[in-house]
């Protein structure tokens, strides 16, 4: 069984040639990988591997006097140089493994950044299914599109692109097809990891329209997200899927023989 770390993720999912374009350039955290990302990127952000909800995570932007880092919500921290920067992370870092991670140019929504949730579920067959999808909007002082920890709000995904990158309908067509044709390779390409069934991926929308896979949340992705929406179209498939599989189970397990004993 392969980890369920972030950094074990990544490399799992780069093994596909479908889905590795779309996944940000990713290294398991060292201090001295600092330079050569921030060489490289203007942000980059540092996440715990194995906690959730956007917990814990630093975002570290290069600037004209020096650098500046946040985490999760809040004022960002200015430091002179990289070896003062490096001492403050340190600090930050209190989880035993992290991963870092191009930043990502967010499309924002009224000066704030969003990503986007496709919902997948397992049907009555026991097949993948496209359920709905969302756009989650950052609160007004974090760095993280988590709705109950960062403070945001859901939004429908064609008003997000309208507004944030003036789109029109074909081209917010095009971007949601992409996105759940990439949402059924990632599914496809989970099954040879683990069994699940239900999949959020997190997409990021970046300024010039292009998709990044962020995060593939296979345990419990919130359903209570998409009752958040006005719509409850989504909110309602993905229960209906979810009872039609919860069924499915139950049946292959009321018909499955018991083996009788020998006496």
């Amino acid at each position: 069984m392969i980890s369920s770390s972030k950094w074990s993720l990544h490399k799992f999912f780069a093994k596909s040639p479908h889905i590795r374009p779309f996944l940000p350039p990713t290294s398991l955290y060292q201090p001295a990988l600092l330079s050569t990302y921030l060489g490289k990127y203007e942000t980059v952000y540092i996440k715990p591997t194995r906690t959730h909800m956007g917990k814990g995570i630093l975002r570290v932007q290069k600037k004209d006097s020096g650098y500046q880092f946040v985490k999760e919500r809040g004022e960002p921290v200015e430091v002179p140089s990289l070896e003062e920067l490096q001492r403050r992370l340190e600090k930050q870092c209190v989880e035993k493994q992290y991963i870092i991670q191009k930043g990502i140019d967010l499309a924002e929504l009224n000066g704030r950044p969003y990503d986007i949730r496709v919902m997948m579920m397992r049907n009555g067959l026991g097949k993948w299914q496209y359920a709905g999808m969302l756009a989650k909007v950052a609160g007004s002082d974090s760095i993280i599109t988590n709705v109950a920890r960062g403070g945001g709000y859901a939004v429908t995904v064609p008003h997000a692109l309208k507004k944030s990158l003036s789109l029109s309908s074909n081209e917010i067509r095009k971007i949601e097809q992409n996105l759940i044709r990439l949402s059924y390779q990632v599914c496809s390409h989970f099954n040879k990891y683990r069994h699940s069934a239900q999949i959020g991926v997190d997409f990021a929308i970046d300024k010039q329209g292009g998709i990044v896979v962020i995060e593939v949340n296979y345990d419990f992705p919130s359903h209570g997200l998409f009752a958040k929406l006005k719509d409850k179209t989504y909110f309602r498939t993905i229960k209906r899927l979810h009872f039609q599989y919860r069924n499915r189970v139950k049946r292959k397990k009321s018909f499955t023989p018991t083996k009788k004993r020998r006496a």
